[in-house]
């Protein structure tokens, strides 16, 4: 499988996919690969048969997802017995295996490498993990194909790829990626393909070569916020060629750009189409930051000297702080996700709690509210019978003065009076 490089062009921070140099992990689409993005709960544990010439005409969403999953197909593991023809150890470190059936129809199976392959955050990881030892176990990849006739069983999740000459790649992109099991001895043996067809040249004659147009995309920028403008450039290196992306138009220029307000993170894919045919695809990634959202929530009233909860939710944020008016203690007073704070009331008064977000460079929120902090009912002092006496602000009785009708000279040492009766 052909995976490509991101090049950060000095201007435009453009990204575009060249094959790999050294080895690295996929940049396309990684977290559905890897089996860690958002919805990978989603993904049924329990393995699907399924038969290649099947695999192959399921439909496609273009384009694709970044982050997300296509349902049905990418939230299925496929069990495929077929025939391996051919394998190879990719610039990524993964071990690219061709399937085939009996009419030579082929898909594409993928086996990560442990380091690309998500680690313990994958939810297959230790399925990934074991199929990739018993693969080496039996055979020894290298960087050219090597071609083979073995029956095998072969379990995968269904993932759309894209279409970059990869040898054996369905014709609408779908491969089994990641590969979470694989059994050379499957339960039944399967009829293997024809062997190729070998024609003698009918006479010699000057050869005319076509060679196929390529094409590059790229973005105006790395990452952008929900809804902010994105310029998606692309050129031909044929320039009469018509050039197809997904998502955005057929039957463009050989060279242009066009505008796209993103709202969720995907990956465009591109083809120039000439005479000689089509071309390759080119790819470039639109990372979209979600919008951030941000909550606060806690009880309107507590006497001084209590202590609650409040409630701090967050999405989309690198990180938060919440602050006291009048100084009340809030553990912990900062952090990075969601979670519940402890509020101790100190100081009397109305106390406006603000929440103050990051937002990795999207508009962050915040938001506020305010708890009346009141003196504890009064304690101490001896009132005569029917008179509740002055209130300290210290939340005692004044343990001198009981009538309300003066109050000079009384709670002089406990902060004054706040409250007679």
């Amino acid at each position: 499988m052909r995976h490509v490089n991101c090049f950060l062009a000095t201007v435009a921070l453009a990204i575009v996919f060249t094959p790999a140099a050294h080895a690295m992990c996929p940049v396309s689409r990684a977290k559905v690969k890897s089996v860690t993005d958002a919805n990978a709960a989603q993904v049924n544990a329990i393995a699907f048969p399924g038969v290649i010439a099947l695999l192959r005409t399921l439909p496609s969403t273009r384009p694709l997802p970044q982050d997300g999953r296509i349902a049905p197909t990418e939230n299925t593991i496929y069990s495929v017995t077929a025939t391996l023809v051919a394998y190879r150890l990719t610039t990524e470190d993964e071990i690219e295996l061709v399937l085939s059936d009996d009419q030579r129809r082929t898909i594409i199976a993928t086996i990560p490498s442990a380091d690309c392959g998500g680690g313990a955050a994958s939810r297959f990881y230790s399925a990934m993990s074991g199929a990739r030892a018993e693969f080496e176990r039996r055979l020894t990849p290298s960087s050219e194909y090597q071609e083979i006739a073995q029956p095998v069983e072969v379990q995968g999740v269904g993932f759309f790829n894209f279409m970059q000459g990869q040898r054996g790649l369905a014709p609408n992109g779908l491969s089994l990626y990641p590969v979470t099991s694989i059994d050379f001895t499957p339960s039944f043996q399967p009829k293997p393909p024809p062997a190729p067809v070998r024609r003698r040249a009918a006479g010699i004659g000057t050869v005319r070569t076509c060679s196929l147009a390529t094409l590059a995309l790229s973005t105006s920028r790395v990452s952008s916020c929900a809804g902010e403008a994105v310029t998606v450039a692309w050129q031909s290196s044929d320039p009469i060629a018509r050039v197809t992306i997904d998502g955005i138009g057929t039957s463009l220029p050989a060279s242009g750009n066009r505008v796209v307000n993103g709202v969720a993170s995907a990956a465009y894919s591109g083809r120039a189409i000439t005479s000689c045919g089509t071309s390759n695809e080119a790819v470039a990634v639109v990372n979209v930051q979600p919008v951030p959202t941000a909550s606060l929530t806690g009880p309107v009233a507590i006497s001084n000297g209590d202590t609650t909860t409040l409630s701090v939710t967050v999405t989309g944020v690198s990180s938060w702080t919440l602050t006291s008016s009048l100084g009340n203690g809030i553990n912990p007073s900062s952090g990075t996700s969601s979670r519940t704070v402890t509020y101790t009331a100190t100081r009397n008064g109305i106390d406006t709690l603000t929440l103050s977000t990051n937002g990795n460079g999207c508009a962050a929120p915040t938001r506020s509210i305010s708890i009346s902090i009141s003196a504890p009912p009064p304690t101490g002092g001896n009132p005569p019978p029917g008179n509740s006496g002055l209130r300290c602000c210290d939340g005692t009785r004044s343990p001198s003065c009981f009538s309300c009708s003066n109050k000079q000279g009384c709670c002089s040492s406990h902060g004054g009076v706040c409250g007679c009766g």
